[in-house]
Order: C-alpha cells, then structure tokens, then sequence
C-alpha cells in the first residue's frame, strides 16, 4: 500500500489565503517539486519493514477568477514526471496526466473548495490535487511584520480511494517583504498539528482505516494580490493502519516535502 505524493501534504498547512479587493483574472505557473518517504511496519502480520520511496515533479497553470463570494481556482497540468519504487504506479500515468484540468472554488476565508478533476482515477493527478490544498497560506487582509494569528480548519484528501480528513490547528507568523521575480509579497511562516482519521481503500487489503496525528512547517511568500509567489511545506505524520488481516493497527510513517516555485 502506498499513500500518493502529496496527498498528506495538505496535512501541514491549512488551505486558503484570502481573497481580497476585486482583481482581473491571473494564470500563473507553478513548478512542483513533492517527495513521500513512507515507512510501514508489518512485523504485526509477519512481514518486514517496508519502504517506499516517490518524487513528483509537476508543472502547472492555475488561473484565479474573481466570482461571487470568492474566487473560482482552475489549474491545468502542464506536463508530470514521477520517479517511484512503488510496486503498484500504474504505467502512464504521467503521461495521462498532461492537460488535465483541475477545478474548485475558493470562499471568502480563503479555504480551497469543491476540489475535482478531470482524470479522477489517476493517481498523479490525485496527488496534485492533493498538493493545492496547502498552496495558499492563510493570509490575514494587511499583515505586517510580527502579525501572529492561528486558523483551524479540516481538510479533506482526495484521490482514488482516499477518504480521508484532517483537522488542523495552524499558527501563522507574518515576516519582512520579499520580492519574487520583482512581484512585491510578505513572508508567512507557520507552524502545525493534525488529527488524522478515515479510511482507504486498497486492491489487496480490502478497506482500510486510518487515526493518526501529524506536524508541519511550511514558509511561504504572497503577493500583495494573493498570489502563492513561492514556498515550500515539510510534514511528517504518525499513522496507525486497521486491516482486517491483522490483528493489531499496523504503524506507518509518512515524510513529506513540498517546494513550489513560480515560473516566469
């Protein structure tokens, strides 16, 4: 079993930074770069430790619309390439996922909603999906330097067969201005913890539940207009897995590390 890239990711951050004052349609390029270690312990079943290791790099354009009560968010999957020693990557799936087009909504707190895809049952484009719930900071209208404040929020992971929630508890700190490709932003540390649980569902092992707790840290730039200028977000979660085969949870271990870089 192998929990896609990226779709924890979101565990580390809360979603959303809040749209402000009207603005024009913007599409922006995004280079994502995730990494998923996951650590399973089968000694419960008889089985070794097992180890499965993936990278996903994806190049996205995500476009931004002002609507009614928000903001609508639209992101086409430019190109995909992922490298892994997961015995079940489906082949072409990176290929597949070149065109697909995301789409979702995002509320006046600034949380990313009604997320869907075109491809649904494709596990790269699952964990890009994954990874645009912690791609917008939540940003507080006119933080300055030292600003401190604290979101709670539940996400909910998709992907085929996910049907997972977290519940998290995110302490922001607002930094110095930064620039990023001369677009003007402040930087925005943050701090959390998750409470995982759910279920997932797996060829082999039938239906799987899933409890568990979970930390991050993520440091990011924004742009005077909301725009995500750049960040990266590292988590790290402590999961216990429930298989009918077993007869104690199973521990699991999952890293992750996300970097976004704008492209010009």
């Amino acid at each position: 079993m192998f929990l896609h890239a990226t779709v924890l990711l979101a565990l580390a951050l809360g979603a959303g930074a809040g749209p402000g004052a009207p603005r024009a349609a913007s599409a922006t390029k995004y280079h994502l770069a995730a990494v998923s270690e996951n650590t399973l312990d089968l000694s419960g079943v008889g089985g070794p430790t097992q180890v499965t290791n993936q990278t996903l790099d994806a190049w996205i354009t995500m476009t931004l619309t002002d609507s009614a009560g928000g903001r609508v968010v639209h992101v086409v999957v430019d190109s995909a390439r992922v490298v892994t020693d997961n015995p079940q990557a489906v082949p072409g799936e990176q290929e597949a996922a070149k065109g697909a087009v995301i789409h979702g909504f995002q509320d006046p707190a600034g949380r990313v909603k009604n997320l869907t895809s075109s491809l649904k049952a494709n596990t790269v484009v699952a964990s890009i999906q994954g990874a645009l719930n912690g791609l917008f900071p939540r940003v507080r209208a006119n933080a300055k330097a030292g600003d401190r404040w604290v979101d709670t929020t539940e996400v909910a992971n998709p992907g085929e067969g996910n049907n997972t929630t977290a519940t998290l508890i995110t302490a922001y700190n607002a930094g110095a201005a930064e620039s990023v490709e001369g677009a003007p932003g402040i930087r925005v540390d943050a701090t959390s913890t998750a409470t995982v649980g759910g279920s997932l569902s797996n060829p082999q092992a039938g239906t799987i539940e899933v409890a568990g707790v979970g930390t991050g840290t993520g440091t990011f730039v924004v742009g005077r207009d909301g725009r995500l200028l750049g960040g990266k977000v590292n988590s790290s979660q402590e999961l216990k897995l429930t298989v009918a085969m077993a007869p104690a949870p199973l521990p699991l271990k999952v890293v992750q590390s996300l970097v976004v870089t704008l492209l010009k």
